[in-house]
């Protein structure tokens, strides 16, 4: 039997030029949260594009990503099923972002100017205060610009290409947790730190060391927090 989808008033979110299949990939996995989707629901592109208000074409995009991710399924002439999101799943994202990010951090040192190191430090700063405000949120987007800003140091396109292809779904796990816990918050601001201090020292070794550090920290936090919300489940 089908799970049928209400309609919703909450259009996909997203940077104003995002293309519209992003903010539905980004919806989607939104909505798994929400428990709108669950693992074991069978979708249609009918559904998805009844449900958020567009045409076929970025619903099938989306599902296409989202299926290479092995979040979903197809099967011929039915549709599409909701995968179960396993901690194996989430670990090897991350370790595929540990790679490409390791690289691009030690690239960054290698082919990044004053300039850019100057806007990095300048994002670390309002990174530390914004693990302080009252908007849960506004730390996470922060974080991703400081990330954004430290890559694109690197001036490697088609890394970054491959890079936002594995970020998007665990990025938008940690959206949806709400932003970092109390707890989580020294160490994030430490691991930051360290990772400007490598780049600052000019040291290409140190820089890819501390984001490896940072970004396996980063999985275990997140695997954690996923557990407590119920929301992945073990490997078997």
């Amino acid at each position: 039997m089908e799970t049928q989808l209400y309609s919703s008033s909450d259009a996909p979110v997203g940077a104003m030029n995002e293309p519209t299949y992003v903010r539905i990939k980004r919806a989607i996995i939104r909505d798994l949260f929400a428990s709108v989707l669950r693992p074991g629901t069978h979708i249609t592109i009918d559904m998805l594009t009844s449900r958020y208000k567009v045409s076929h074409m970025p619903v099938r995009e989306a599902l296409r990503q989202l299926e290479g991710e092995g979040v979903i399924f197809s099967h011929a002439h039915k549709g599409f099923r909701i995968a179960e999101i396993s901690d194996a799943y989430i670990r090897n994202i991350y370790d595929i972002r540990i790679g490409i990010e390791s690289l691009l951090a030690r690239r960054a040192v290698e082919n990044g100017d004053e300039e850019g190191l100057t806007a990095l430090e300048a994002i670390h700063e309002v990174f530390l205060k914004s693990l302080d405000s009252s908007d849960r949120l506004e730390a996470t987007r922060v974080n991703i610009q400081f990330h954004n800003r430290l890559y694109l140091m690197a001036d490697n396109l088609e890394a970054l290409q491959m890079l936002e292809g594995r970020t998007l779904v665990v990025r938008t796990f940690g959206s949806a947790l709400s932003g970092y816990r109390e707890a989580d918050r020294p160490l994030v601001a430490a691991e930051h730190q360290a990772i400007v201090d490598a780049i600052r020292a000019r040291d290409a070794v140190a820089s890819g060391q501390a984001v490896f550090d940072h970004v396996t920290a980063a999985r275990e936090r997140l695997v954690e927090r996923l557990f407590e919300e119920k929301i992945v489940v073990p490997s078997s």
